[in-house]
């Protein structure tokens, strides 16, 4: 081949390597933002990481090598073939095995160290090809701007990758999927390099036993990743339901229901069908009345987001009832006009329904997939009482802070249910700007309610709160946790007839019950914060005909007195205010692995 097509070949093998290269960094990043959160300080590091092994890669070449340069890169791509098919995988199973594991230290070596690996192993062997490259350009041609179209076109495969992987892989395919995808394409270049090197067929024959078994590796595998996602959801999600650590690793999980994964360009949503049951539930008739009312009402399903918990079927009225009902309550009437940002389940939306002098209902949420979930799904549907066909309804996709800061409606009452901000883009939905366009789109009389994750502990989030909201200009801010009684009679009966307690004296028995219900109590608290722009006065709604499964009028009561015990100031401490130019949220260590129930 002459040199002016082999200078052109080098540059498209160029453009291809760069962008599978960075393909593998961001499906490494991607993995450990699914597994451990921190999008932004993950993506961080491991294009930070995959920089300086590049670096290495780059200083362990050697040009006085004695194996041709096409060799050297066919032996290259071959590894990065196997490297790059197997992160995920790997990545998956140190994650499993750190459900296993109770010490925090080793749970992050095993998960943050075979990432670590992946990553420098990557890095390196990029770093390999790039030199080699250059060199092949110059074999070919002895002009001197060679240099800089390789290093342009490795750059051009960088962009390719970066477009791509968000805007059309991450959305349309499984991480499994794109790892295999991305590794043929590296093997496909490894057999051309192999055809080039070794143009007599006998040594082709026999140089190709070890690419031809990847190749159907490959393709094996292709048809399986469904399989493996599913296998390594059910390890995610269903840990918890082993009563022994070992019989958990070594379960196929093939006899496990599956988990219903829908894709979105912003997030991945898993209906969990199998819950794991805790010592709490036969306490759930004693506080509720759902299931008692109707018996067909579904039971164990849960909601997650990307991996975190968003609701159960089984306790979610413990959350929505207090979030809707508790603040319209404080408010001392219904509001007629109310937006709702976030809340795609619809959850939320019923239970603000209920009040026939809701007039109507501006909802807005980032993910259609969701909206389409929670109105089409057979148990989602039911669950949320087909809260988001209601004529009141009027459902808007979009940003909520996009939203709010553009709209010009005005509204009786907003109500902000968001996922917890373990991210720096989630952190602008609870910074002083946001709720500063929230304040402005409240009438004089009208309030907005925030679930507040983390608030019954009263730690630095909670200080966080409550200085973003008054610097944003709400001069009454309540908040509050759901409450329900300890002492309850039913309770109380429904443990005394378990087996639990044999063997315990009468007096060892109470305090034994006392202390069951106390802990089944505590777990159920939510947070939330009320917040207007004008100091309320004590007087409170309440409308009897509103049909409630847990909150009542004791309830209700039990909750107020218990939002007294938040102490508040006037002063606002501006260090633990989050904005959007200096966040304060989220907080947390970095090393945080993802569990699901946790």
């Amino acid at each position: 081949m002459q040199n002016r097509s082999v200078l052109w070949v080098t540059y498209g093998v160029a453009l291809i390597l760069s962008t599978c290269s960075l393909l593998y960094e961001l499906l490494i990043a991607q993995t450990l933002a699914t597994l451990a959160a921190n999008t932004v300080v993950w993506y961080s590091v491991t294009i930070g990481v995959y920089l300086a092994a590049m670096g290495v890669g780059a200083l362990l070449h050697r040009n006085s090598s004695p194996l041709g340069l096409w060799e050297r890169l066919f032996k290259i791509e071959i590894l990065l073939t196997i490297v790059g098919s197997t992160a995920v995988f790997v990545m998956h199973f140190a994650h499993t095995a750190t459900l296993t594991v109770d010490t925090t230290l080793v749970s992050a070596s095993i998960f943050f160290g075979s990432a670590l690996v992946m990553i420098i192993l990557v890095g390196v062997l990029t770093g390999f090809e790039l030199p080699l490259l250059i060199n092949l350009g110059n074999e070919a041609s002895p002009r001197r701007n060679v240099t800089n179209r390789v290093l342009g076109f490795d750059y051009l495969g960088a962009l390719i990758a970066g477009i791509g992987f968000p805007l059309y892989l991450v959305p349309r395919f499984n991480l499994f999927t794109v790892g295999l995808l991305t590794a043929s394409v590296n093997l496909v270049v490894a057999l051309v390099t192999l055809c080039w090197i070794l143009p007599d067929k006998k040594q082709f024959v026999a140089r190709i036993a070890i690419p031809g078994l990847l190749f159907f590796v490959l393709i094996a595998g292709l048809f399986k990743t469904e399989s493996f996602e599913q296998y390594f959801l059910k390890k995610y999600y269903y840990y918890l339901s082993y009563p022994t650590k070992s019989a958990f690793l070594l379960d196929s999980m093939s006899e496990r229901e599956d988990v219903l994964r829908v894709r979105s360009p912003y997030q991945q949503i898993d209906i969990v069908s199998d819950t794991p049951r805790h010592k709490g539930d036969l306490l759930i008739d004693a506080y509720s009345t759902k299931f008692l009312e109707n018996k067909k009402r579904p039971r164990d399903y849960a909601l997650f987001l990307n991996g975190d918990f968003q609701v159960s079927a089984k306790y979610e009225e413990f959350y929505h009832e207090f979030f809707a009902h508790v603040p319209i309550a404080l408010n001392g009437r219904v509001p007629a006009r109310v937006l709702v940002l976030g809340g795609g389940d619809g959850l939320l939306i019923r239970e603000i329904l209920k009040h026939d002098l809701v007039q109507k209902i501006v909802h807005v949420d980032l993910d259609s997939s969701l909206i389409e979930l929670a109105t089409t799904h057979p148990i989602l549907s039911v669950i949320n009482e087909g809260s988001l066909v209601d004529p009141r309804v009027h459902t808007q996709i979009g940003d909520a802070f996009y939203f709010i800061q553009n709209t010009t409606e005005q509204f009786d009452a907003i109500f902000l249910d968001f996922p917890y901000a373990n991210d720096y883009n989630l952190s602008k939905l609870y910074s002083r700007e946001f709720f500063h366009f929230v304040k402005k789109r409240l009438t004089p009389s009208g309030f907005a309610a925030l679930d507040a994750p983390g608030l019954r502990n009263q730690g630095r989030l909670f200080e966080i709160y409550l200085n973003t909201i008054k610097k944003a200009g709400f001069s009454d801010v309540r908040p509050y946790t759901s409450m329900v009684e300890v002492d309850n009679r039913s309770a109380r009966e429904i443990l005394s007839n378990s087996e639990r307690w044999t063997g315990l004296s009468e007096k060892d028995k109470r305090h034994a019950i006392v202390g069951f219900i106390a802990r089944h109590v505590h777990s159920l608290r939510n947070g939330f914060i009320m917040m207007a722009d004008v100091k309320r006065d004590e007087k409170l709604y309440w409308d009897p005909s509103v049909n409630l499964h847990v909150l009542n009028e004791d309830r209700l009561d039990l909750t107020l007195r218990s939002a007294k015990r938040f102490g508040q100031t006037d002063l606002i401490d501006s260090k633990k205010v989050n904005s959007i130019f200096r966040p304060t949220l989220p907080l947390g260590s970095v090393w945080n692995i993802r569990a699901a129930w946790d």
